[in-house]
């Protein structure tokens, strides 16, 4: 089975037939079920977020006219590791690409990042 990571790009094909695609954003820890069955509390499912869409925010400025730190708004999927047999591995991004669309990039404002997501097949168009 594929074990995603980040800054993957994945295919998410699902039965309902629905496909949603992107980077990995953020991978959870494993979690230690047995151990938390043990102490009387409910598993837990290890997951990924799958960004599907990234845009810079409107205001770039709190109230108090301080800029603010994260400057892009991101769209963000969760696929449990019961869905990961679902995943089409893409490719993966070059290091060099990493420090320029990782999951902390919006603090220093890369706005070149919006370019380089595509409308997906069968996708409702995004008001914008």
């Amino acid at each position: 089975m594929y074990e995603p990571n980040v800054n993957d790009y994945v295919v998410w094909e699902r039965p309902s037939g629905d496909i949603d695609e992107g980077w990995v954003y953020h991978k959870g820890d494993p979690v230690d079920n047995e151990k938390r069955v043990k102490s009387g509390w409910n598993p837990l499912s290890q997951y990924i977020t799958i960004e599907t869409s990234v845009k810079p925010k409107p205001n770039h400025y709190y109230s108090s006219g301080k800029e603010m730190s994260h400057k892009m708004i991101h769209t963000l999927l969760l696929c449990n590791r019961e869905n990961w047999h679902e995943l089409k591995f893409i490719k993966k991004r070059e290091h060099r690409e990493c420090q320029h669309y990782s999951q902390y990039d919006d603090v220093h404002g890369n706005e070149d990042s919006v370019s380089m997501y595509k409308s997906q097949r069968h996708r409702y168009q995004d008001i914008q």
